[in-house]
């Protein structure tokens, strides 16, 4: 029973995932490094910063990976759950017992609902990247991965996201904006 309420919560979660993608990446699918506007490159620097630091300490989640996902989970900083619980991946849950209800899509049976679910709320943006790390290390990469591509398949293939288009769309992202300069 337990096993079919876990696969339940994993299936709808990324179906929720799915629907916050396709509504995120016309803004991110449109974007070239020749007109990166203030603010984007304002949120690179603000996620490159601690990606970094963390990468550099425990080796887990190239920089590259966690800045892509994200201006793609966040809408570039500018979603109420980035804003308000220092959450750029909406990861749900809590976070040492903190969390923070907001609404969202859900997909059931086919139909689309709304309805407020519990998302971490982290202290700041560093504790969500360590926790964010732990989470793709524990969950969706049981092996060292030094290179992004690789990195975004095996997101995809583990059912991060069930967009079909979800690897490519982090690489595009990380391809356009040189995100892997972060990554040496």
């Amino acid at each position: 029973m337990v096993l079919l309420v876990l696969g339940g919560g994993l299936l709808v979660r990324g179906k929720i995932k799915t629907e916050i993608q396709s509504q995120r990446i016309t803004q991110t699918d449109n974007s070239s490094r020749d007109n990166e506007t203030a603010a984007q490159k304002q949120f690179i620097t603000k996620m490159a910063k601690p990606a970094v630091k963390v990468y550099r300490e425990n080796g887990q989640v190239l920089p590259s990976i966690v800045i892509a996902q994200g201006i793609l989970e966040s809408s570039w900083g500018t979603s109420q759950l980035f804003l308000q619980a220092n959450n750029p991946f909406g990861v749900k849950g809590s976070y040492e017992g903190r969390s923070k209800s907001f609404l969202t899509n859900e997909y059931v049976n086919n139909k689309k609902i709304s309805v407020h679910a519990n998302f971490r709320d982290y202290p700041n943006l560093t504790a969500a990247i360590l926790d964010h790390d732990a989470l793709l290390k524990r969950s969706y990469f049981k092996q060292t991965v030094t290179d992004y591509k690789t990195a975004a398949q095996l997101l995809q293939e583990n059912g991060y996201a069930t967009d079909p288009s979800y690897a490519k769309k982090l690489t595009n992202l990380i391809a356009t904006y040189n995100l892997n300069q972060y990554d040496t």
